[in-house]
């Protein structure tokens, strides 16, 4: 694992498939020398540095969990009380550079995860700890602790497009679905399908009902209901509700394919996107005309024969890349 990985899981910019990678690089010698390192290159400036009480209290506090969270083979008690005042003083730095969230994440991680993912162009049924159910699309992956207890909320985290079939739990335990951007998704026994991928994302409720956290304070927050599908661009900041058919942009788990209203460049960006292939228009003026209709989606052929028929499409394929006129 390279230190650019790193300085990413410090910056807490990691996804959660990266940051288990970091911890388990963490856990290994060479990782403590790396992370050993980087905080000596942090500190090195520091050794003249006047805290005031208040950020010595907090220093000390933080240093305190940094090294209960280090391995005590690795973390020997010093004879001298430099050692603890560089540890100190390189947590308030890591935590004034807004990374000193590597720890809190380590130590917020009790269950080791797993990360199921799709090639392009597959379809996956995953059975949750719960038994809850998920249904990923193509090029798609998602990541949730191994055991989950009564005492914690249902978590999970997904890069792609899943559909969520989230069983109710005599405890009301929590469900939480976790995309980028700080959205998260909030319920407690609901069927809902999530979007997320490049600049837009994208939740569409079907039944049930869910609370939509669009940024980290919970400031944004939006009540859902069946039938409404939320698109928000990737950082969160703008976003608007809609009314929608829950069930036909759901219909991709039952292969088949349905287009109300969409413009020929989203469908071209759907298929880049779930199949992996390079879609060009021929015609400038065919990208924002909208279409309707319903093909089977049984791999890309299908689609790509489905569209030619259906919408009088002349398209061409080689490898890859794919061209509609």
């Amino acid at each position: 694992m390279d230190e650019q990985l790193l300085e990413k899981y410090l910056r807490n910019e990691c996804s959660p498939a990266e940051a288990q990678q970091v911890l388990a690089f963490l856990a290994t010698d060479d990782g403590q020398r790396l992370l050993q390192r980087v905080v000596d290159r942090e500190t090195s400036s520091l050794k003249r540095m006047q805290l005031d009480p208040a950020e010595h209290a907090e220093a000390m506090r933080v240093f305190k969990r940094v090294q209960a969270a280090k391995r005590p083979a690795l973390a020997p008690v010093r004879s001298t009380t430099w050692w603890a005042v560089r540890w100190a003083a390189a947590a308030v730095v890591l935590l004034t550079l807004g990374i000193g969230g590597w720890w809190l994440y380590q130590q917020s991680i009790e269950e080791p995860c797993v990360t199921l993912r799709t090639p392009y162009g597959q379809t996956r049924l995953i059975t949750l700890p719960d038994q809850s159910v998920v249904t990923l699309n193509g090029n798609s992956s998602v990541t949730y602790p191994i055991r989950w207890t009564d005492d914690k909320p249902r978590e999970v985290w997904v890069d792609g497009e899943a559909f969520f079939d989230v069983v109710h739990t005599k405890s009301h335990q929590q469900f939480v679905v976790h995309l980028p951007a700080n959205m998260n998704v909030e319920v407690l026994g609901t069927r809902f399908n999530v979007y997320t991928r490049k600049s837009k994302t994208k939740v569409t409720l079907d039944t049930g009902r869910i609370r939509l956290l669009l940024d980290e304070q919970r400031k944004k927050q939006l009540v859902m209901k069946p039938g409404e599908m939320v698109v928000a661009d990737t950082k969160g900041k703008t976003y608007y509700k809609k009314q929608v058919n829950a069930k036909a942009l759901a219909s991709w788990r039952d292969k088949k394919l349905v287009f109300e209203g969409m413009s020929l460049l989203e469908i071209a960006q759907m298929l880049e996107e779930t199949y992996g292939v390079k879609v060009e228009i021929a015609d400038p003026t065919l990208q924002k005309q909208q279409f309707s209709g319903s093909i089977p989606n049984q791999n890309i052929d299908t689609i790509l024969k489905g569209l030619s028929t259906l919408f009088d499409f002349h398209i061409t394929r080689q490898s890859n890349r794919i061209v509609i006129q």
